[in-house]
């Protein structure tokens, strides 16, 4: 059986990085000061962190669905030299992508949408597993069954600035301006479920990243061994360097690995926002996962 995995750009890939895993990207759009972007197409985390920092207090930015114009001649595209088409969207509680897609190939019986609950590098983890089950042998159906599981490991998401949140009416003016005085920090959590929600606050950016980064090891539930990695997410942090030494120095890891946010998740927590996670990966799909990371 030929399956063509998509995968859409909320996992924080481009779309070279995903031609060069083999798969094909779905870009979800962004409109910035009434331009209109493919997220992991014509603007990354790097291209969006420039207009942004260009005038954060005026930036503009509003996030939608994929556009159905390009989601139909990408099936179309290699409905006829495969038998079975995977697409994993973003988050179904993030938002109506995956109902969106659902409808539209509703009748379509090479594609399968997966109902997602994840998001970032956690996407990209499990179409790597499911093509290893597939290679064992597992049948179609049975391999899907990896998309259902749980997420083997839980990440937090810590904002650098409230300018973000601000303009998404996540927090309201006045509670950022006083969050700024005091040095708080809002710390946000992915829950198994798929959603982003308030975990906790901290006291100022730099001290939240190096307590909940010694909390989370302390908490960590499995065994941690050479198949346990540090992880950072980053949203174009100008310290990333020294931020990710200090952290992994700080709970004795000899390695960080850092993925480059998607543009789909920092316009929404603002550039220099970084998440944590620690997590197990298989050694089967190590190399790959890893392929695009910067390690210190």
């Amino acid at each position: 059986m030929k399956i063509k995995l998509i995968i859409d750009s909320s996992c924080g890939l481009t779309e070279k990085q995903a031609n060069e895993l083999g798969w094909d990207l779905l870009p979800l759009i962004s409109n910035i000061n009434g331009i209109e972007y493919k997220n992991g197409v014509n603007i990354d985390i790097e291209k969006f962190a420039e207009l942004w920092n260009a005038n954060p207090k005026k930036a503009e930015v509003k996030t939608s669905c994929s556009l159905l114009k390009d989601i139909i001649p990408l099936v179309e595209k290699y409905e006829k030299e495969y038998d079975k088409i995977v697409i994993y969207p973003i988050s179904k509680a993030l938002s109506s992508q995956s109902d969106m897609l659902k409808k539209a190939f509703a009748n379509h019986d090479k594609v399968f949408v997966v109902e997602s609950n994840k998001i970032l590098y956690l996407m990209i983890k499990d179409l790597l597993m499911f093509e290893e089950e597939i290679k064992a042998g597992k049948s179609f159906e049975e391999a899907t069954k990896i998309f259902s599981l749980p997420a083997s490991s839980r990440f937090l998401l810590i904002p650098e600035f409230n300018d973000a949140l601000v303009k998404g009416g996540r927090l309201a003016p006045a509670a950022a301006a006083i969050a700024k005085l005091l040095k708080i920090v809002p710390i946000i959590c992915w829950t198994e479920d798929g959603r982003l929600e308030k975990y906790g606050t901290g006291f100022k950016f730099r001290n939240s990243l190096l307590k909940q980064t010694i909390n989370m090891k302390k908490e960590y539930n499995k065994k941690i061994d050479e198949n346990t990695y540090f992880i950072l997410i980053d949203s174009q942090n100008s310290n990333i360097k020294e931020i990710a030494e200090e952290l992994k120095n700080a709970i004795n890891f000899s390695e960080v690995e850092v993925f480059d946010n998607a543009v789909d998740v920092a316009v929404h927590t603002g550039v220099g926002a970084i998440c944590l996670a620690i997590d197990n990966v298989d050694p089967k799909i190590k190399d790959k996962l890893f392929k695009f990371t910067k390690k210190y």
